[in-house]
């Protein structure tokens, strides 16, 4: 049987076929047929069984195969899948369709290796295919290969602009390398197609979070929500954005619901304990900074939290202790000595606090505030 026309953009069918065959042939290819309208009225589980059926009658029939695949693939069964994909590629070996679909069913089951030879054999057979472009790209993007995922995402959108996944896949690489700019660019590009896609505007919202766009950020997050994303990323950056806003309460609000979603992840705690410091609720910044660090237990940021929490409730030599060790390592926060000087200072240790500040404003490229404040310091001792 030749190989068939493809219907349903979304599901990837192989299209039903309609002529006669007498005997067995007749019956498998009857329920080919009907797997496939019913694969049409959404109904999967009742296709897969009719193919099945219609497999038992003719197990080389490669079309039979690649639906049963993509019917699995979208029912979760990715072994099984997997199974009839690699039959499919076996009996049809220059089909790329077929070995784009098996890098997939690869793909969820986190064989990363496996997937990217399926998808580079689809490549192979046909170059001005996308889709395995797109996979490739998914698949470094989870391996924090970030400029591999935007060389292949950019691949991808050459033969299809208009992608959703490639398009996504290219602005996040863009924002995991901190390229804002970039990421936000991308987005905007394909804005008007995909302005209420759930993905589109949680990545949005993430990037204007970054970006300091809080308000704008805060409305796309709670759209992406409505729309149904509840993950933990949606609230760590409402919380972060909430935070910036000095909306206190909606930050504690959403990052206890981040650190509820995503226990394994300090970064929420983090924000909570920063929150809890804005509203000085010491105690329990101590907590949530100790909790992270359990999480994260090399993170310099939160062994910067605890000094400074040290420092507001009159523990400047403790707090000290672990800035100076802090300033001698080169991953330091860049405020390390900042707050190093206040906590010499608070311990009555000027002549260190000066050396501390004079190396801060020496080292220190951000806001300019921080420098007019160290300097009025310096004039006052």
């Amino acid at each position: 049987m030749n190989k068939s026309l493809r219907v349903l953009p979304a599901s990837v069918f192989a299209t039903a076929i309609y002529f006669s065959f007498a005997g067995c042939g007749a019956d498998s290819l009857k329920h080919y047929n009907l797997g496939v309208e019913a694969a049409e009225k959404g109904d999967l589980q009742e296709a897969v069984e009719h193919w099945t059926e219609s497999l038992k009658k003719r197990p080389d029939d490669s079309d039979a195969h690649y639906n049963m695949g993509n019917a699995l693939i979208e029912l979760g069964r990715f072994s099984e899948a997997e199974k009839h994909l690699r039959m499919a590629a076996e009996i049809m070996p220059g089909d790329h369709e077929i070995h784009y679909s098996l890098g997939k069913a690869r793909e969820k089951q986190d064989l990363l290796s496996e997937a990217k030879n399926a998808y580079n054999m689809s490549i192979s057979v046909n170059s001005n295919y996308y889709p395995p472009y797109i996979g490739l790209a998914s698949i470094a993007l989870r391996q924090q290969q970030y400029k591999t995922a935007e060389k292949y995402a950019m691949q991808g959108l050459e033969v299809s602009p208009k992608d959703l996944q490639g398009n996504l896949i290219l602005a996040e690489a863009f924002f995991l390398q901190g390229n804002l700019l970039d990421a936000y660019s991308q987005l905007l590009s394909v804005r008007g197609m995909y302005a209420s896609n759930p993905d589109y505007l949680l990545l949005m919202g993430k990037i204007m979070s970054e970006r300091n766009m809080h308000a704008d950020a805060i409305s796309n997050l709670k759209l992406a929500k409505e729309n149904g994303v509840s993950g933990s990323d949606v609230f760590l950056y409402l919380g972060k954005s909430s935070y910036a806003l000095g909306q206190y309460s909606d930050a504690e609000k959403y990052f206890g619901l981040a650190a509820y979603k995503d226990p394994s992840d300090a970064r929420p705690l983090m924000g909570l304990a920063d929150t809890y410091i804005s509203i000085r609720k010491y105690d329990k910044s101590m907590e949530a900074w100790e909790n992270a660090a359990r999480l994260s237990p090399d993170d310099p940021e939160i062994d910067l939290g605890i000094a400074i929490v040290l420092i507001n409730t009159q523990r400047s030599d403790s707090a000290s202790a672990i800035l100076e060790k802090m300033s001698r390592e080169e991953n330091a926060p860049p405020t390390t000595l900042y707050y190093l000087g206040h906590a010499l200072l608070r311990s009555g240790l000027n002549e260190r606090a000066r050396e501390a500040f004079r190396e801060f404003i020496a080292a220190w490229e951000g806001d300019r505030r921080l420098v007019d404040e160290v300097n009025g310091i310096l004039e006052a001792l």
